[in-house]
């Protein structure tokens, strides 16, 4: 990718100065693809909802995107288009079932909202062992930071540059999707391995 895009992602992770090519020291992967947010989004559904699980779809706006994913692979879903102040309803739904193992939440502004989701849901999805999915449709700053690392998978992409996008995951989430997307053409996986071959040989400690 273009280094001014790389350093755009780093800028939407993190306000703290990484160098692109250090990125995976913090423990999480950067993967980039030649196409739109959506072939992202459904990178990721494909590859990191196991096939006996559902998911939860948390949002004001976007949602339709991650609803068609889910259905384009079969993974049962319960949509919320809700605000923040209606996140306690989704907490008690959450704690109620046993078969989620991931929250997309639609992000679509670049303002506090963000947190005050994360705010809400972070406790119930620590205790219920789910995993949080950010997708956003629009540009964000700092989320890693403004969410307390939170987040187990950012999906992005720049609207000046629409046919390019990224997902940000973490790498120890990404080692468990090995082999298990639903479609050979939509492998998280995959992508990160094939992705490793531009790496140098050298490798530094994860100490950042």
């Amino acid at each position: 990718m273009p280094e001014h895009l790389n350093l755009s992602v780093i800028n939407m992770w993190t306000c703290a100065p990484i160098h692109p090519e250090q990125f995976y020291r913090t423990g999480f992967e950067t993967i980039f693809f030649n196409h739109n947010r959506q072939f992202a989004l459904s990178c990721v559904l494909s590859s990191v909802v196991p096939s006996d699980k559902e998911i939860v779809i948390v949002g004001k706006q976007g949602l339709d995107d991650v609803v068609g994913a889910a259905e384009r692979f079969d993974i049962p879903h319960i949509v919320f288009d809700a605000s923040p102040g209606e996140m306690p309803l989704v907490e008690t739904f959450i704690t109620s079932r046993s078969d989620v193992s991931h929250l997309v939440l639609v992000i679509d502004h670049n303002d506090a909202v963000v947190e005050e989701y994360i705010e809400h849901l972070r406790s119930v999805l620590d205790f219920q062992g789910i995993d949080l999915i950010l997708y956003c449709t629009s540009f964000v700053e700092s989320i890693n930071d403004r969410t307390n690392g939170s987040v187990d998978y950012l999906i992005g992409g720049w609207d000046e540059f629409p046919d390019n996008s990224f997902v940000i995951a973490r790498r120890n989430r990404l080692v468990q999707a090995e082999g298990n997307s639903r479609s050979i053409n939509f492998d998280l996986h995959a992508s990160w391995q094939w992705g490793l071959k531009g790496r140098g040989p050298s490798i530094l400690p994860m100490e950042m």
